[in-house]
Formats: C-alpha cells, structure tokens, sequence
C-alpha cells in the first residue's frame, strides 16, 4: 500500500477538483485503541466558523440532502452517546452566551411552504427529533423519552435568577400555540408528570369540594397556583 507523508506545515487543497468517488474514504478502516479518525488537539479556532466549514447549494435532486449525516450501530455493551458538544466557561473568562449548539431553519421571502396536508413530522422546525421503540425489550425500571433535559447549579444560588430549563421567545408576530401536541395512534396517559413535593407541584391541600393540590406558576413578579382535581370535574 501507497503511503504519503506531508511536511510539516504543508496543506492538502481540492479547490476546483472532481473526484471519481468520495473526497475521502476511510471506509472499513479499524481505528487503534484511543484514537480518532481525524484528531485536531490544541488547535485555536480564528475565525467565527471554528473548527470546519462547509456552505453550499442544491436545487431540484437530490430531493432530501443531509449536511451531516452519522450513523453508529452498537451490537453489544458499548453505548452510542450520539453527537457530543462540550463548550466552557473557564475561570476568568465573561461572557454574555454560550451555546453547546445553534439549530436555526431560515424561510426566506420568495420561498413557499407547502403545505403538509395535517401530516405529523413534516413542516420546517429548528430540529427534529423522534425516540423509536421498535419491537425492544423493555426491562422494568427502564427510561426512554424523547429528551433529557438537566439543570445543574453548583455553590452559587441562582433560585431567584433568571434560569430555566426552556427559555422561550416569540421573536414577532403572533404564534397560534407555544406547544402543539398531535395525537396519530393513541395518546398521552398524562399531560404532565410531577413530583409530589411542592416543587412545583403538590397533589395535597384541599381547599373544598374536590379541588385537591396545585401547581405553582410565575406569571410576571406575581406567585400563583393552578388548582388540580382528585376526580374528573363533571
């Protein structure tokens, strides 16, 4: 087998070629304990783009592209972590954001949505994800949601700061609902699923009739409390 060493410095450039197949092809290639396929360690990005950029254009074909596309299978113990994105605020550092991520789908004036004819799954959304359980078996105790989503606030307080677990904006105009839930084949046994301890939920304190328990809400600087039902109301 051919090898090919570059000197040190030396770049590798395909502006303007036209390649007979992949760009290039690791397939089949059995990495060694502790190593990437490509590894850049301690490399300073200097440009907002960072690490790698690609842009491009398509048109009528193919009619559904990827711009990245992974898949990973596992047939044992070892587990598939997906996509990591690991970003840091390290001490000293001020900053007004850090994003892990940014999903933004832009529709611009001069493009038209169709419509999707009240079909599940299609639209234009900033992501789109789906958890399927496909014949598995479920041992008891087990987990599976479509997210999970953890806070986690260490030595400072920030109960009374502006923290959340979903930071939700209308940008502008008027938005017929904040959540939309679809039901295709059965349903949702619950709404919601709290704990019981007032935080923010309690299934307690009767105040008469069947009225028993609350949920605590913020609306603007003001504490209120949805009351909840023991049975169905008629």
């Amino acid at each position: 087998m051919s090898q090919y060493i570059l000197r040190k410095g030396a770049s590798i450039d395909f502006v303007g070629s036209t390649p007979e197949s992949h760009g290039i092809d690791f397939s089949s290639m059995t990495l060694p304990a502790s190593s990437n396929v490509i590894r850049g360690a301690s490399v300073n990005p200097a440009r907002a783009s960072g690490w790698i950029s690609f842009s491009g254009t398509v048109g009528a074909t193919p009619a559904q592209v990827y711009t990245d596309y992974r898949e990973l299978h596992t047939t044992g113990v070892a587990e598939v972590l997906g996509f990591g994105s690991f970003v840091f605020m390290d001490s000293g550092s001020s900053c007004i954001s850090l994003f892990g991520g940014q999903d933004i789908a832009e529709v611009d004036a001069g493009a038209t949505v169709l419509s999707a004819a009240g079909a599940p799954a299609v639209g234009v959304f900033a992501r789109w994800m789906k958890l399927l359980l496909n014949g598995e078996t479920f041992t008891s105790g087990g987990v599976a949601a479509v997210q999970f989503l953890s806070v986690q606030s260490n030595v400072t307080d920030v109960s009374t700061e502006d923290v959340s677990v979903w930071n939700i904006e209308n940008a502008s105009g008027l938005t017929k609902s904040m959540m939309h839930l679809t039901n295709t084949n059965a349903g949702f046994t619950n709404f919601l699923w709290f704990p019981d301890d007032g935080l923010p939920a309690k299934s307690t304190q009767t105040n008469g009739g069947t009225q028993s328990g609350w949920i605590k809400v913020l609306i603007g600087t003001a504490t209120r409390y949805i009351r909840l039902w023991d049975t169905a109301p008629s």
